[in-house]
């Protein structure tokens, strides 16, 4: 089927339009009916997408590192999840942080993981927070969007023991957090809106303005509109199952907010979930994810791992064969989540490609080895082509005191930042 006539003007659908019914409003994924006219026959600018997933304490790095570099390296036991997204990724090892002392290591590794500060400047406290670099591109391409950028996190410990240094790694300045949000309820509503209670469905309220747009869109169009509210849809029954299993009462194998999946891996991916779905309507392009926060002496349930709850910062100073091997599988485990968010973006078309192409998303800590509190060879791994058709596949190998920031101003300038200097960098690395 062709565009209605109405679409093949000089006259785009207004990027900003939005599905309303009832004091909610939805936008609209990104559609060809957007770009001009003219345009159409050829690959049409899309936005830049940033995420950075934060996994704490450290990994097992015997078993994450590869050994050999460039496009001949060898996937690693903890990285096999991603073994299908070969030629989508790329590896960084050698890539150091320096650690300043007067401040908690843990602590330190999480909130100045993304600092522009260099570790001797300490602008909060004894910290070197400062601008992160997520926040310095959300200042420079989030004013195209409903949200500059969205912090969230699964921290769902009920003991908040720890202070908020340990789990931001979002910072809009000094001592200011970009405080993450939790509950799925919440960061859906915010996305979204908040329906009527008589309701039961953002989509029912905007029902009817959606099939009036669907008919003047090209058949391609429809699909994607089709495909989009769909996982509109999925997202709200699954929080809605979430609150009814807690209202229930249910037991659970650790303590968990209302709204929250009872089960680890469900919570992680439902907020992966949230952030495509952020990304496909373009409320936002840039977005953190702490999967857990640093230290938390707090055991917790890896569903599908094992089959009682484990401390994961217990374990990176706990001697033996069988605590390493339990690392093992929890980096493993993460490393399975955020497979999930990186097919999720593949698999959600985009003008000539898909999402992933047009996004550039990181998995990484702000330490080495936990064990040690190593701050040396921090895990790092990359994918998508932040829609400038970055090379991928590859395995970055570093040896020689690489600082971490040179990454991070070399992200800033395929942002399209012009900037000389991130935090202690001394140069530039491939991406």
């Amino acid at each position: 089927m062709k565009y209605a006539p109405a679409c093949l003007t000089n006259r785009p659908l207004d990027r900003r339009t939005l599905l309303r019914g009832l004091g909610v409003s939805l936008a609209l994924p990104w559609l060809e009916a957007m770009s001009p006219a003219l345009a159409r026959g050829a690959a049409a600018a899309r936005p830049q997408r940033f995420v950075w997933v934060y996994i704490p304490n450290g990994v097992a790095q015997d078993a994450w590192h590869p050994t050999r570099d460039g496009r001949d390296w060898e996937m690693t036991r903890s990285l096999e999840p991603l073994a299908e997204f070969r030629d989508d990724i790329n590896i960084y090892t050698g890539l150091d942080r320096e650690f300043r002392g007067g401040t908690g290591v843990h602590a330190q590794a999480g909130c100045c993981w993304l600092t522009s500060s260099p570790p001797t400047e300490a602008l909060d406290g004894g910290f070197s927070t400062n601008r992160t670099v997520d926040q310095m591109i959300a200042r420079r391409i989030g004013g195209a969007t409903l949200l500059p950028s969205l912090e969230l996190s699964c921290n769902d410990h009920a003991n908040q023991k720890e202070t908020k240094y340990f789990e931001t790694i979002s910072w809009h300045g000094p001592g200011y957090a970009a405080g993450p949000q939790k509950d799925p309820r919440e960061v859906f509503r915010r996305l979204f809106g908040r329906p009527k209670p008589i309701t039961k469905s953002v989509l029912d309220v905007i029902l009817e303005d959606a099939q009036s747009l669907s008919r003047k869109l090209g058949a391609d169009d429809q699909g994607k509109l089709d495909e989009y509210l769909e996982s509109v849809r999925s997202a709200e029954v699954r929080i809605e199952r979430a609150e009814r299993r807690a209202a229930n009462g249910k037991a659970a194998p650790i303590q968990e907010p209302t709204g929250v999946p009872e089960e680890r891996g469900a919570y992680i991916r439902l907020m992966e979930d949230l952030i495509a779905l952020s990304f496909q309507q373009d409320l936002t392009r840039v977005a953190t994810l702490v999967i857990d926060p640093e230290r938390w002496d707090t055991p917790r349930m890896y569903d599908g791992v094992f089959d009682s709850p484990e401390n994961h910062h217990v374990l990176t100073h706990t001697k033996g064969e069988e605590a390493k091997e339990k690392l093992r599988k929890i980096d493993r485990f993460h490393v399975e989540q955020f497979a999930h968010l990186v097919k999720r973006l593949k698999a959600t078309p985009e003008g000539d490609g898909n999402l992933l192409d047009n996004s550039l998303v990181f998995l990484g800590s702000g330490m080495g080895d936990g064990r040690i509190h190593n701050y040396n060879d921090v895990p790092l791994v990359t994918a998508g082509k932040a829609g400038v058709g970055l090379r991928t596949g590859y395995h970055h190998k570093y040896s020689g005191k690489v600082p971490l920031a040179n990454l991070w101003l070399s992200v800033l300038q395929v942002a399209g930042i012009e900037q000389k200097k991130f935090a202690d960098s001394t140069g530039v690395v491939s991406l």
